[in-house]
């Protein structure tokens, strides 16, 4: 088996794999990247039933993984640029040869990835951090789980200026619900729920513009969404909504949060 970890800035993410096919996965949340990385392990093999033994080769990536030396718990590790483990893990879970595959964790990164190359494009300070920031800046709340439950059951109409606000008709292409200002419309007091989702909306409308502007330099067809960020409902309907306006579908995997972990792994076969 061969075991991918990815340590990010808040949890720290693990993917067994044996013959290129997915054993198990988990995940913890990151403190210390030496304790974060050895207590997902022993997290996992909790829940594969498997043994030390049984691991072959470890691979890690991530912010966290930078401050490792060589092993965690006697095993030695080997250390992938987390671009191309983004770019690996995202092709594999989406089942594609190429595409541009955008991670969005506690920044946002883009990743131009072909078989077995991928290239760092750009990225954004945008992403899950800003989400986790903002939710507790303007809704109180703190946790994650917490904001995402909250911004399901928002209104982003309290928060956000659309066309229709500002405009009798359609402007061009952009029809009167389409949002003219994220957090433009402020006269009323919004609910904690309210302020959650326009926290999110306003972070993926952000990541998919960058996402379908990167694609159109690249000249890719296929955008894959992954990162831990994905597990918010929300997001992906935020994306969706963007493919009438741009003829652009996003390809959010399942797994999605997995991906960076995966591809790590992945590169060692």
């Amino acid at each position: 088996m061969i075991i991918g970890i990815d340590i990010g800035g808040t949890t720290t993410k693990i993917v067994g794999i044996e013959q290129g096919n997915i054993r198990a996965s988990c995940s913890v949340k990151a403190s210390d990247p030496v304790t974060s990385a050895a207590g997902a392990i022993g997290k996992f093999l909790s829940i594969s039933g498997t043994t030390m033994q049984d691991i072959e080769r470890l691979a890690m990536t991530g912010v966290g993984a930078t401050f490792i030396d060589g092993s965690v718990l006697g095993i030695d590790a080997t250390y992938v640029e987390e671009f191309k483990a983004i770019g690996f893990g995202g092709l594999h879970l989406a089942g594609v040869d190429n595409a541009l595959v955008v991670s969005v964790g506690t920044g946002t990164a883009l990743v131009h990835a072909h078989n077995r190359e991928a290239t760092h494009i750009g990225g954004s300070g945008v992403g899950g951090g800003t989400i986790l920031g903002l939710g507790k800046a303007l809704a109180g709340i703190t946790d994650f789980e917490s904001l995402s439950r909250a911004a399901s059951e928002g209104d982003v109409k309290a928060v956000d200026l659309t066309i229709g606000d500002i405009a009798s008709k359609a402007v061009g292409s952009l029809p009167i619900d389409a949002t003219a200002s994220n957090f433009g419309r402020m006269a009323d007091r919004p609910r904690p729920e309210d302020y959650a989702a326009g926290i999110v909306n306003m972070v993926f409308q952000t990541v998919g513009m960058l996402a379908i502007l990167a694609a159109r330099s690249t000249g890719d067809s296929n955008i894959v969404i992954v990162g831990n960020t994905m597990q918010i409902p929300m997001a992906a309907k935020v994306l969706e909504c963007l493919y009438p306006l741009y003829g652009v579908r996003f390809i959010v995997p399942e797994l999605a949060q997995y991906a960076t972990a995966l591809g790590a792994a992945l590169s060692l076969t």
